[in-house]
């Protein structure tokens, strides 16, 4: 007699490698369990619900808001090494400030034009750009952290808020993805605002680089969630966070029922569907 599951809660269980043929599992909570190379011929998950076991979710979340707050923070600090710019008495802040624009500059475009992907070679260039100058023009070696201080901070700042953005518009909501956007840029704007100093120019500087660095990290998320191939790095990274949903990896789901199932974060990787109907 085939196995009766409906209507239960069967999150996080494992039925890896058993023979289900027929069960029934309609209207029951399959989040995070593991179907791997189960047969599952003509088995029943009419609106069962699959996806994200719940406390991972919840991580995800928790997670996503925390690296808001991360992303605040590094482009605060971006913005205010572009600030040592203003600083024309003293020599060593003011090419400092000249080595980090120039790098924020270079980040951005490369960023922009080529993906994330290129993050990690535009790094080791922009840092043999740095140290190039620094010692045709007898710069400190000041000269060389800052810049690569300001770049590493970008391209993290960037990846946080990003990942954010795809993170809560795949788990949550659109709604809250934005609201993790406000609090990266409120928090931007209040680091850049207090490593500045006291100068009204030195605030406003700050906080254009702070929200322009946040602002790019939105405009990749959002390229990412478009499947945009130059940010694939992103949903990479965002595929393996949410890996931890429901799994039907190598299982055989011949003539199997998902009638208004829901099937968000789930796992069909080498799954036969011979006549399998009605998946959403």
């Amino acid at each position: 007699m085939p196995l009766d599951y409906s209507g239960q809660n069967l999150r996080g269980r494992s039925f890896s490698g058993q023979d289900l043929s027929g069960a029934n599992f309609s209207q029951s909570d399959i989040r995070g369990v593991n179907f791997s190379t189960a047969i599952l011929k003509g088995a029943n998950f009419r609106y069962a619900l699959a996806g994200l076991a719940h406390h991972w979710a919840i991580g995800l979340v928790i997670g996503s808001w925390l690296l808001s707050g991360v992303s605040g923070q590094l482009s605060g600090l971006a913005g205010f090494l572009v600030t040592l710019t203003l600083d024309r008495i003293n020599p060593v802040n003011f090419n400092a400030g000249v080595a980090s624009s120039v790098m924020l500059v270079v980040f951005l475009i490369l960023t922009i034009c080529y993906g994330l992907g290129t993050v990690s070679i535009t790094v080791a260039i922009a840092v043999g750009i740095a140290i190039d100058i620094a010692f045709a023009f007898g710069f400190e070696v000041i000269v060389i952290v800052a810049g690569s201080l300001a770049f590493t901070a970008a391209s993290a700042s960037v990846l946080a808020v990003a990942l954010a953005i795809v993170v809560f518009s795949t788990i949550t909501t659109k709604v809250t993805a934005k609201l993790a956007v406000v609090v990266a840029l409120t928090v931007a704007v209040i680091i850049a605002i207090k490593l500045s100093g006291t100068s009204t120019i030195a605030h406003i500087l700050a906080s254009t680089v702070a929200v322009a660095v946040t602002l790019l990290g939105t405009y990749v998320g959002h390229r990412t969630l478009a499947n945009d191939q130059k940010y694939k790095l992103i949903w990479s990274l965002v595929t393996r966070l949410t890996a931890r949903g429901t799994s039907f990896n190598g299982a055989d789901l011949t003539d199997a029922d998902f009638t208004q199932a829901t099937l968000k974060h789930t796992d069909f990787k080498n799954t036969i569907f011979a006549s399998t109907y009605n998946m959403m």
